[in-house]
């Protein structure tokens, strides 16, 4: 899909993934709507976005809340006229001594990195379907294609599910003439720590955890290199966007023999090439 004249909608739009991506879809000729709940944020990131050009709208919204993503969608369809491509961002981090962290813990994180993208197919896909056209792109992480440590399993789940739900959107509305993306990025300068949770953590298991973590990491990415590639996923209608390409080798040792993968990173001898 080319950008030029389409409408972008994209939460967690204020900062991070979501701002860069607002502004390379911008530059490339989209009008942007940017959702988010720092609304000090908002308006800093609406008057970068207007900069560039082309119209720009803020919406404060938490995507956890059902109600408040079908209002984005209708003050989006009211205001700019149409919908061509939504993309699910926003994001939090929970992670720690599983046998410690609360069910509302749990929840928190399943209500924004999962339900946050199910609300958000809910309230978009209509129109997309009526019109026969638009695109999806869902924010996961290399989080949700390999387990990067114990601690990070209710990240990793959920990012796992995104990965899932994403497969099975594609495989519903691309017939239907609705591209779908599952963004799964490494490390990246994002304010993420800002909102994250971690639970019952020891500075000896947060050492060990970020060392483990840390194989597979191989750049520090910018939120304008993530955007930039996003919208040539987009222009090219590619499935599974990985930004960083020195994790793609990981993957595919992974699949190769999974089991052997697994064996090899439980005995601490696993390197990457």
């Amino acid at each position: 899909m080319e950008l030029d004249g389409k409408v972008a909608v994209i939460t967690g739009g204020a900062s991070g993934i979501g701002k860069g991506t607002a502004l390379a879809m911008a530059r490339g000729g989209a009008d942007i709507v940017i959702a988010d709940v720092h609304d000090g944020r908002l308006d800093e990131a609406r008057s970068e976005i207007a900069a560039v050009g082309g119209r720009v709208l803020a919406i404060h919204c938490d995507v956890a809340k059902e109600a408040e993503v079908q209002r984005l969608a209708q003050i989006a369809l009211t205001e700019m006229g149409r919908v061509d491509i939504l993309m699910n961002n926003a994001g939090v981090v929970l992670r720690g001594a599983l046998e410690l962290i609360s069910m509302a813990d749990w929840q928190w994180s399943f209500s924004i990195n999962v339900l946050g993208v199910v609300h958000g197919i809910r309230a978009f896909l209509p129109s997309m379907m009526a019109r026969g056209s638009g695109y999806i792109i869902n924010t996961a992480s290399i989080a949700g294609l390999v387990a990067l440590t114990g601690e990070g399993a209710p990240y990793i789940a959920s990012k796992f599910a995104v990965v899932g739900l994403s497969e099975a959107l594609a495989l519903y509305a691309r017939p239907k003439g609705i591209g779908v993306s599952v963004l799964c990025p490494g490390s990246v300068d994002t304010n993420l720590n800002e909102t994250e949770r971690v639970i019952g953590m020891t500075p000896e298991s947060a050492e060990a955890e970020a060392a483990l973590s840390g194989v597979f990491h191989s750049v520090l990415m910018t939120p304008d290199q993530i955007g930039a590639t996003v919208v040539e996923a987009v222009q090219q209608n590619r499935f599974f966007i990985l930004p960083d390409h020195a994790q793609q080798a990981v993957l595919l040792e992974r699949t190769q023999d999974m089991n052997a993968f697994l064996e090899a990173r439980l005995a601490g001898q696993y390197v990457p090439d």
